[in-house]
């Protein structure tokens, strides 16, 4: 497939874009609804955002007006964000895990296809305490509808969720908090053998209530009762 030389300049142009003044560039989790319930070890936290993934396509005939089309509408809804003095633009890493599995990526993935092009951004409201997180979702929902975009781009929000800035650093307390368990576990059973596995997965996060969440580490723990010989019984 060839592509038109301006869509290559347009798109190399966007991807060079400088970051804005009201960026979080903090490694986020997501929550999400896990398969199974998480183990006995959690910590429950408020959640630090609600994170609204916005996507901007373009369907415009000439390849020329593809991209810029698309460049023209998130330079618009950047600048909206910077005067709103409410949202932020996440530009940083977000963990996203679903089914047992997870994948990393960055904002601005952009792709391309022969008759359209397309991105996501993620928007940012801090949560405080009394929070209305359903009023949040309106107004970030009317916040990107008002926004005046290209005949042939459109803007819209995909989905919206809770999220928690650097999760991997509560893995040190889960791992505490584990191994606290475990001595309890052995001294209630009197077991003295126990397997634990699942400790090098990530921190994952489960949303608990519209303004909780919980960190876990999605771990096992199982206790063997073995008899022991007659000369270390006695």
């Amino acid at each position: 497939m060839r592509i038109h030389p301006h869509l290559l300049a347009a798109l190399a142009a966007f991807a060079a874009a400088p970051a804005f003044a009201v960026t979080n560039s903090a490694s986020l989790t997501l929550a999400f609804d896990p398969p199974h319930s998480p183990p006995a070890v959690v910590i429950r936290r408020p959640a630090d955002y609600l994170c609204a993934t916005v996507t901007i396509r373009s369907t415009a005939k000439d390849t020329d007006r593809l991209a810029v089309a698309v460049q023209e509408t998130v330079r618009r809804l950047t600048t909206a964000v910077q005067r709103s003095n409410t949202f932020q633009l996440h530009q940083g890493p977000v963990r996203v895990f679903g089914a047992g599995s997870g994948s990393s990526f960055h904002s601005g993935k952009t792709n391309y296809a022969p008759s359209s092009l397309q991105t996501s951004l993620r928007i940012l409201s801090p949560l405080t305490p009394d929070a209305e997180v359903f009023e949040i979702i309106r107004q970030i929902s009317l916040f990107v509808a008002r926004i005046e975009v290209p005949n042939d781009a459109e803007v819209r929000v995909v989905s919206t969720t809770m999220a928690v800035a650097d999760a991997e650093q509560q893995r040190d307390r889960l791992m505490q908090l584990i191994r606290e368990q475990i001595a309890k576990t052995r001294e209630q059973l009197g077991a003295n053998v126990l397997t634990v596995t699942g400790l090098d997965g990530p921190v994952l996060v489960r949303q608990l209530d519209p303004l909780f969440v919980e960190l876990y580490l999605d771990y096992q723990l199982s206790a063997t009762l073995e008899k022991l010989p007659d000369s270390q019984s006695r």
